[in-house]
């Protein structure tokens, strides 16, 4: 889940006197129960249909237009609803997820984060905090650009942002599918190298999936940058935009 308070739940739950390296191999084993409901692959959809749906408005109706703003603000609910069914369909089952962490986490040996366990949670609260900043600073200026600001240049704000978040976001599921491979190789040459399976095995395991797990890690916080330079960027032409 991509949500902010979802991704600070994950953080936060990981923050344990456990062994790290084990620790992170669950959370790998999370991310990839989830992709197994299907969650991640019903979201993308969502989202490709929302685009999709913005870009036929935009084909359709002329930049400015009333019409345009209409097509555009149903496409958005409707996008909303899809990733909400997606997420009501799938909650058992997500649930079952964060369940098998939970034991997976339990069954590693003492130890802790980088930092010891108060300054790992200290981290992912400020994470948090940062993140719900960026999203009421989003949602006030297009809330207010609904009502005070002229509705070419908003719309022309938002097209702009799309566009810009859009090769960060190529780029970033290009990484993704790149961490999954390696963890799958990886994963191959553990089973190759130890035929009598056993603890060696399950601990090459859990390094691979420690691995992918920063891997993934890596790849979101190189995305970041450019997303939050996306966002900064259409809450300056929002603002900018002339008075309705």
């Amino acid at each position: 889940m991509s949500s902010a308070s979802g991704a600070f739940t994950d953080a936060f739950d990981a923050c344990l006197e456990r062994d790290q390296e084990c620790i992170d191999a669950c959370r790998f084993q999370l991310g990839e129960c989830r992709d197994s409901t299907g969650a991640g692959a019903d979201l993308f959809a969502c989202q490709l249909e929302l685009k999709a749906a913005k870009d036929r408005c935009r084909n359709k109706f002329p930049l400015g237009s009333r019409r345009r703003e209409i097509c555009i603000d149903r496409a958005q609910i409707a996008g909303f609803r899809c990733r909400r069914a997606v997420l009501r369909h799938l909650r058992r089952a997500l649930r079952d997820c964060r369940s098998a962490f939970g034991q997976c986490a339990n069954a590693c040996v003492p130890g802790g984060p980088p930092g010891g366990v108060d300054t790992c949670k200290a981290d992912a609260k400020a994470a948090l905090q940062a993140d719900l900043a960026s999203c009421k600073a989003t949602y006030q200026v297009t809330a207010s650009g609904c009502i005070n600001k002229d509705g070419t240049c908003v719309q022309g704000c938002g097209d702009a942002r799309d566009a810009c978040s859009a090769p960060t976001q190529s780029m970033l599921a290009a990484a993704m599918m790149v961490c999954t491979a390696q963890e799958k190789a990886a994963a191959a040459a553990c089973v190759q190298a130890n035929p009598g399976g056993g603890s060696p095995l399950d601990q090459c395991l859990t390094t691979a999936q420690a691995n992918a797990f920063a891997c993934r890690e890596a790849a979101l916080q190189a995305a970041g940058p450019g997303i939050t330079a996306c966002t900064q960027q259409y809450v300056g032409c929002v603002k900018a935009c002339p008075a309705a």
